[in-house]
């Protein structure tokens, strides 16, 4: 590489800004004792990064808009029925009271949700490293803000593809089925859709892996207590929904 581009591709690779936006493929390669300060180590620089707590608000900042949007082309199509169930104007005047609310509804209830799951997931680990340091005294405690960090980024994701599904139903201008509309769509774009499920198999096999490093670091290395770890975790989650709808 020429001097001047590894001069170029060293100040990019070490601005904040790079590493804000690299932050959205976090589950692929963030590590949770990433965030563990260890004296006379450095950090890597995505977890000294300003700002990172607030993090699933940007997801929040998104799902909102997102809803509002499903919230709005709903009503879209009500008044391009040939037989709506108001008329226009009233619909558009109700849109306009209640979409606000709506907006704000959702923005607060994603942002609680996703610090909610951020800190149950925080919980458990922490749990069972207390009890696991009994026999390891030497396992650090799982840091906090590795888990809101990943959080949000696997809730951003989840809300631009959200995005992406709302933005093509505003494209489609869709009136009829929307299965059938799916379905057409695919059949014309097949090598696309392929491209995009292979990639997104790809990323999800890298954070699969990258998570598994992760929690193994986590564990003081052993792979075998790790997975313990989760296995009672998944367990634990499998009876619950066995038992909720019988209560």
């Amino acid at each position: 590489m020429p001097p001047l581009l590894r001069r170029a591709w060293r100040l990019l690779r070490g601005a904040k800004a790079t590493a804000y936006v690299l932050l959205m493929l976090g589950p692929m390669f963030i590590k949770p004792l990433a965030f563990v300060r260890v004296p006379h180590e450095a950090q890597p620089i995505y977890a000294k990064l300003p700002g990172l707590w607030g993090a699933p608000l940007l997801v929040a900042g998104v799902a909102a808009a997102t809803i509002r949007s499903v919230y709005q082309w709903v009503f879209w199509r009500e008044m391009n029925k040939s037989d709506p169930s108001r008329p226009a104007a009233d619909l558009l005047l109700m849109l306009h009271n209640t979409e606000g609310r709506y907006f704000w509804f959702a923005f607060v209830f994603s942002a609680v949700l996703v610090y909610a799951l951020a800190g149950l997931r925080w919980s458990y680990h922490f749990g069972a490293i207390s009890f696991i340091r009994r026999w390891r005294p030497n396992l650090s405690n799982p840091p906090l803000k590795y888990f809101v960090v990943t959080t949000a980024a696997w809730g951003l994701w989840l809300s631009l593809y959200s995005a992406v599904v709302v933005y093509g139903l505003w494209q489609w201008k869709a009136q009829g089925d929307l299965a059938m509309l799916l379905n057409q769509y695919v059949e014309q774009h097949q090598t696309g859709v392929l491209v995009t499920l292979l990639g997104i198999g790809v990323a999800m096999r890298l954070a699969g892996r990258n998570g598994e490093l992760g929690m193994k670091a986590l564990y003081g290395g052993s792979k075998w207590l790790s997975m313990a770890v989760s296995l009672v975790a998944i367990s634990a989650l499998l009876l619950l929904a066995f038992l909720l709808p019988s209560i």
